[in-house]
């Protein structure tokens, strides 16, 4: 289970006992963590403002039945996912417009913005599990939890995950020839007898 942050802990106590100020603390604190989530997940900004905004809403509806013992951003998390699940529902398949420019956070200025390439090649559950973990920080268990999945299958959606980015960050082979170079023939060095 990821680490309880005692100033969590105090901001959700004031929180459940009806303090907005308490809560604002909260969303301050989470604010960035659940707009990137909910950003790869639906790889459009306006959705993920609008679910980031839902997502505080509906915790501060239900901060009672909140646990100020565990960690908060499991908790928004998993109501982030809801959400965003429920909006992929409602929503008829439609033409996939031009995607607008998404920027993640990005590893280091000389590599490739691995986020962005998580997003692309990735699938939602996969781009999850990996924010989750290596973003976010979480154990296995804990992002098994927010995304409905066992711990075993997290492992293995981190490990296809990391193999597909693997294979999008290696160099590809150089491309074969059109006509392949002709090949030797023995017959060509075989010596004619009279």
């Amino acid at each position: 289970m990821a680490s309880v942050d005692p100033e969590d802990t105090r901001l959700a106590r004031e929180s459940r006992a009806g303090s907005l100020e308490a809560f604002d603390g909260i969303v301050r604190r989470h604010h960035a963590s659940v707009f990137g989530f909910l950003l790869g997940l639906t790889r459009n900004r306006h959705d993920a403002e609008d679910l980031t905004q839902e997502t505080f809403l509906r915790a501060w509806r239900k901060i009672r039945r909140f646990d100020p013992s565990k960690p908060i951003l499991p908790w928004l998390l998993t109501i982030a996912r809801r959400l965003s699940i429920a909006m992929l529902r409602k929503r008829k398949p439609a033409p996939v417009p031009e995607a607008e420019p998404v920027v993640l956070p990005s590893v280091s200025p000389e590599t490739p913005d691995l986020w962005q390439l998580a997003e692309r090649h990735l699938s939602a559950d996969a781009f999850s599990a990996l924010w989750l973990h290596y973003r976010e920080e979480l154990p296995l268990a804990e992002v098994g939890r927010i995304i409905g999945k066992r711990e075993g299958a997290v492992k293995v959606l981190l490990h296809r995950a990391r193999n597909t980015l693997a294979g999008q960050l290696r160099p590809s082979p150089p491309p074969l020839p059109a006509t392949p170079p002709p090949l030797p023939s023995i017959w060509n060095n075989a010596r004619t007898t009279p």
